[in-house]
């Protein structure tokens, strides 16, 4: 069933198999004017795939795939803990915990809870930052837990850091962008 919907595509609770649950955003190219804002999500995911399993603060991509006829591809993600249940996923009331429901619920967080979080966090962008990479769509909604531990998720905007030679398009969640502009290191701790 779908879980959650974005500006690029439809993330669905699915199940392997084995009986293992998975996240699934599907990315249809019917969805866009042009086909440059899906081959740009495309291409963050061939960038970002290979370096997801890398770093306990990045959500873990295991597959990725693309289907010409029906005009989309989709990946396969871990999936993040139910708000109440955590790893005991129940289909029909599946609801992800994201830092975004924490503040919702808890409306503040204790400073011990929310150092911890900085510091993972930080350090979750200091790795993407080292493989010049960007995140670009920083923001508590895209943060989910996995086993209690915070990940940064919807990475469909991620790209290389903007340098002379590469441009990077002005792409994010009005309010969380910075100043700065897209495509800098700088742009993604700010946000």
């Amino acid at each position: 069933r779908p879980i959650g919907r974005g500006a690029y595509g439809e993330v669905w609770l699915a199940r392997d198999a084995i009986g293992s649950f998975h996240a699934v955003k599907v990315v249809y190219r019917s969805s866009f004017r042009s086909d440059a804002p899906f081959e740009r999500e495309f291409s963050g995911m061939q960038k970002y795939t290979p370096i997801s399993r890398n770093h306990p603060g990045w959500v873990h991509v295991l597959h990725v795939g693309k289907n010409e006829v029906r005009g989309c591809f989709y990946y396969i993600m871990e999936l993040g803990d139910d708000e109440a249940t955590g790893q005991e996923i129940i289909p029909a009331t599946y609801r992800p915990r994201s830092l975004a429901t924490e503040i919702e619920k808890r409306r503040r967080l204790p400073l011990e809870e929310c150092l911890d979080l900085g510091i993972a966090l930080a350090d979750a962008l200091d790795y993407l930052h080292g493989q010049l990479l960007v995140h670009r769509d920083i923001k508590p909604s895209n943060v989910i837990f996995v086993h209690g531990a915070p990940k940064f998720a919807d990475v469909g905007l991620v790209t290389e850091v903007r340098n002379r030679d590469h441009n990077v398009s002005l792409l994010g969640t009005e309010g969380y962008m910075a100043p700065e502009g897209p495509g800098t290191a700088v742009a993604d701790r700010t946000a």
